[in-house]
């Protein structure tokens, strides 16, 4: 970083580090718009959902979205102060219960370059956390749990004191595992969920050069020989999932993923005390993305559980699950993983910043 960048290459380069935050399936639904101004804001952003580029095979997916806005756009107005912009946000709430229009505008910041207040010390930290985090769906063990430190994010959107961080004891992950047992067939089961989820995957040895969204087999399930990886890409494709699921398919997977969660080093739980709204959701995404910077920082990978909320049944069955005080909003698995991170590292695909910054 250096004083003399002028506003849109600040925001530029802030914006190619804040798409790395977790989004569903890396479908990077968000959209930015610089509008440079006069005295006394330098610019003004706009951020938006990218109708687009959302994904929508489940209604539920839409809070994931909420989440993922929220974390995307955390993280950038953290790297946009870090770099010496300062940002006033308004944001527009009410716009947020119509998402899936076309360039719903969700919120605007005011920036002022003020070069002075750059700390580089900070930008560097939160920098190489998002390039560095990553989901695992292997084992993920370890003797040292998660432990909550100081925030990583200095500045948070949308504060809820309602969002708790429950505390999963034994008992409680191996009741959330039979859970896993009984739902997670539904991953692959259900037809439209599981194509849209298919048409994210990337098979390919390394990196596809032109591949901007998605992830890597090997991301969640580590390196893999071009055997293995063809009889994947065969074996999940939704033709031949709808012919093995009724052979048990579906079911083996979701026993393999319940194991791996009762033996995961720990299950973290984020709750609300009462029924969420849009704000809750938007405060979700920013409370998972300071655990998973948190955990990164920990050398720990994070395997969200995302079935347990995604379909009603289960949702409802985890809700039984925690207690009535615990309105489940995000759960994963967290620990350490086998990968190699300079393995895991090579698998970051980003949308072109030509695809979300637009400005005039």
């Amino acid at each position: 970083m250096t004083h003399c960048k002028p506003l849109a290459n600040v925001v530029s380069e802030c914006i190619e580090l804040a798409k790395l935050v977790p989004s569903s399936h890396n479908c990077q639904p968000w959209r930015v718009h610089l509008h440079h101004a006069g005295m006394p804001f330098d610019g003004t952003l706009n951020i938006s959902i990218d109708s687009e580029h959302t994904i929508n095979a489940l209604s539920s997916l839409k809070n994931e979205m909420l989440m993922s806005l929220a974390g995307f756009s955390c993280a950038l107005i953290n790297l946009l102060e870090a770099s010496g912009v300062v940002c006033e946000v308004q944001s527009n709430t009410a716009n947020l219960s119509v998402i899936d229009n076309e360039d719903t505008q969700v919120f605007s910041v005011y920036l002022t370059l003020k070069p002075d207040s750059e700390d580089k010390t900070r930008f560097v930290r939160l920098s190489q956390l998002l390039q560095n985090r990553y989901t695992h769906r292997g084992e993920l063990h370890t003797d040292k749990p998660l432990q909550w430190q100081q925030d990583i994010l200095a500045t948070k959107l949308w504060p809820n004191e309602q969002l708790h961080w429950l505390k999963v004891t034994s008992q409680k992950q191996t009741q959330i595992a039979k859970l896993v047992a009984r739902f997670a067939a539904l991953d692959f089961s259900h037809r439209k969920a599981w194509q849209e989820t298919y048409q994210f995957i990337d098979f390919a040895k390394g990196k596809h050069v032109k591949k901007e969204r998605g992830f890597n087999i090997q991301q969640l399930m580590g390196p893999m020989s071009a055997f293995k990886r063809r009889i994947n890409q065969l074996l999940l494709h939704p033709n031949t999932m709808l012919v093995l699921n009724k052979f048990g398919m579906a079911q083996k997977m979701a026993d393999m993923l319940a194991m791996l969660s009762e033996q995961s080093a720990q299950l973290i739980c984020l709750c609300h005390s009462n029924k969420a709204d849009t704000t809750a959701w938007l405060a979700a995404g920013e409370y998972m993305l300071e655990a998973w910077l948190q955990a990164t920082e920990q050398q720990l990978a994070v395997h969200p559980l995302s079935v347990l909320l995604q379909h009603s049944d289960a949702k409802t069955a985890l809700h039984h699950t925690l207690g009535a005080q615990h309105s489940p909003m995000f759960i994963a698995r967290v620990g350490k993983s086998n990968a190699e991170q300079s393995f895991i590292a090579q698998f970051r695909y980003r949308t072109s910043l030509s695809r979300i910054l637009t400005q005039h």
